[in-house]
């Protein structure tokens, strides 16, 4: 695989795919990024004691075990559906030193990315899991979700993923009062997610990121 462990400006670890020479992280940091934009401004803005998150770019499993984290902090159940195609090998991410940095056992994180693939999965009483190994273009499901954490590679070496055809699917896996969030605050994506009937929400980003988005579903 093209993959390199690299160290960002937090100190924790991402992954560089060398092939498209894009990290799964902002280089400014990745605990940091993740944290903000997925932690504060998707899990705690949902504010329920139960939620259903459908995460778009596995990755490193860094957004998973940082809501599983905040799950048992907060005493919150979390249904975890998470899609990626490219799943990283093992000699990668057992070496990824989030645990350390975040304060959790190195065996949360070996066992969100150890558990099968297409299977529904519980870590603790908390949070349950069920990674998908598939391209988005070809995941579909009936459940709803409360957040989205829609993660993927940038709109420049993915554009695919940043389509009309797929905010149309993202809204429709939405419950009424779910919403996107993501890094990605181009102008091109938020008008395409509102040309399918996502409202925009500018917020603050993270160190090195002036704005992301959180795009939250329709009422009509």
């Amino acid at each position: 695989m093209n993959h390199k462990i690299i160290r960002t400006n937090d100190g924790s670890h991402s992954i560089l795919n060398t092939k498209i020479n894009e990290s799964y992280h902002s280089k400014h940091g990745a605990i940091i990024e993740s944290k903000h934009v997925f932690i504060k401004n998707g899990f705690e803005t949902a504010n329920k004691n139960k939620l259903n998150i459908l995460e778009i770019g596995f990755g490193t499993g860094l957004n998973a075990l940082l809501t599983l984290q905040k799950s048992i902090q907060k005493s919150i159940k979390i249904n975890y559906h998470a899609i990626e195609l490219y799943p990283l090998e093992k000699r990668y991410y057992s070496k990824l030193n989030y645990t350390n940095l975040i304060g959790v056992e190195q065996k949360e994180l070996l066992k969100i990315h150890d558990c099968k693939w297409g299977k529904k999965i519980k870590l603790n009483s908390y949070f349950t899991i069920i990674k998908h190994h598939k391209a988005l273009e070809t995941y579909n499901t009936n459940l709803k979700f409360d957040v989205i954490y829609f993660d993927a590679f940038s709109p420049r070496k993915q554009p695919e993923i940043w389509s009309k055809d797929i905010f149309k699917k993202m809204h429709k896996f939405l419950k009424k009062d779910g919403f996107l969030i993501t890094y990605c605050a181009k102008g091109a994506v938020k008008r395409t997610m509102k040309s399918v009937g996502f409202e925009i929400i500018i917020l603050d980003g993270p160190p090195g990121k002036r704005q992301i988005t959180r795009a939250n579903k329709s009422a009509n």
